[in-house]
């Protein structure tokens, strides 16, 4: 860790303001924490979030839907935020160029219109080199997102990784019965990304042969649309996360698209499985922990335009790896 880099000390009032979407929210929950081990004053900014005060009691949290970025300025010495605010705040006219303690993170490339590369950030008079940055530098590195965000953590502000982090408290107790549950979350807001209902039935329908509790998970808004889709089970819709993460401690296992559900189950320390058409190792898969596996097409091809991959998705690897947990 070079001494340019030791930005980060004690007492350090650092803004992290996160993005909407909900596996995007628990990196920046990570990176929190990861800040908060090195003795930062922490605010995070996400309004999903706002519903586990409770259970991360040592973490301010702020609920703006549009957050104030001259603010969080102006009252911390550091605001890390993700790169939309900026976008949206550049698309009405809010200059922000002149604010130097905001570094802005995005998920692949940063835009060139922007000229980030003409904004130095600076934390106390020290320049933070590498600041404004990319969450996924190489695609094809084989790092989830968690790595890649521990990775910004060290190399750029300087973090020490071994230092523990502390994450969720006081969470409701696993319920007796989890080990037996399984919880599908059959959608994301992006079609394209989603397995098909017909499959998700049926893997359904093998993993209940085996004697797993099969409950399916969705938004409100969509909450009668899956009902009838998978109509022997239960179906749930939560109004917040507290709700969701209640419910999720109920339960040992989650199946789903490349979508926040998962993200959220590996942060709980469930086991997952990750439904996409994209590569075994790709980056935004869950990988809060171990228990992570990526499920994608044997084959693929183009058709009019489209790519063809859902009838080829493997579930026996998924029954597989089920039938052998509930063995033990």
């Amino acid at each position: 860790m070079s001494v340019e880099k030791t930005v980060i000390k004690p007492g350090i009032r650092v803004a992290v303001v996160s993005c909407p979407a909900l596996g995007d929210t628990t990196l920046f929950l990570r990176l929190a924490g990861r800040l908060m081990a090195a003795g930062a004053r922490v605010t995070l900014v996400s309004p999903s979030l706002a519903a586990l005060r409770e259970y991360l009691p040592d973490l301010n949290i702020v609920a703006d839907r549009q957050p104030d970025l001259p603010e969080l300025a102006e009252s911390h010495e550091l605001v890390i935020c993700y790169i939309d605010w900026l976008i949206k705040a550049a698309r009405s006219g809010n200059d922000l160029s002149e604010v130097s303690n905001i570094a802005y993170l995005s998920g692949k490339k940063l835009p060139a219109n922007l000229r980030l590369g003409e904004r130095p950030v600076t934390v106390g008079g020290i320049e933070l080199p590498g600041a404004h940055n990319v969450i996924c530098r190489d695609p094809k590195a084989g790092r989830t997102m968690v790595q890649w965000i521990d990775l910004y953590a060290e190399e750029v502000l300087g973090l020490d990784l071994s230092r523990p982090i502390t994450g969720f408290q006081s969470l409701p107790d696993v319920a007796s019965d989890a080990g037996q549950r399984v919880a599908i979350f059959p959608t994301t807001p992006h079609a394209s990304k989603n397995f098909s209902p017909a499959g998700f039935l049926r893997l359904a329908r093998r993993l209940a042969s085996l004697g797993w509790q099969v409950e399916f998970v969705g938004i409100p808004a969509e909450q009668q649309i899956l009902r009838a889709q998978y109509p022997a089970y239960p179906v749930h819709a939560f109004n917040d996360l507290k709700g969701l993460v209640s419910f999720l401690r109920t339960c040992s296992v989650v199946i789903s698209n490349d979508s926040g559900g998962g993200h959220l189950g590996s942060l709980l320390g469930l086991r997952t499985f990750t439904i996409t058409r994209r590569r075994s190792d790709f980056t935004w898969r869950p990988g809060f922990n171990e228990l992570n596996c990526v499920i994608n097409p044997v084959l693929s091809f183009k058709w009019m335009g489209r790519t063809v991959w859902r009838p080829f998705i493997p579930l026996r690897r998924i029954v597989r790896a089920l039938a052998d947990v509930k063995v033990q």
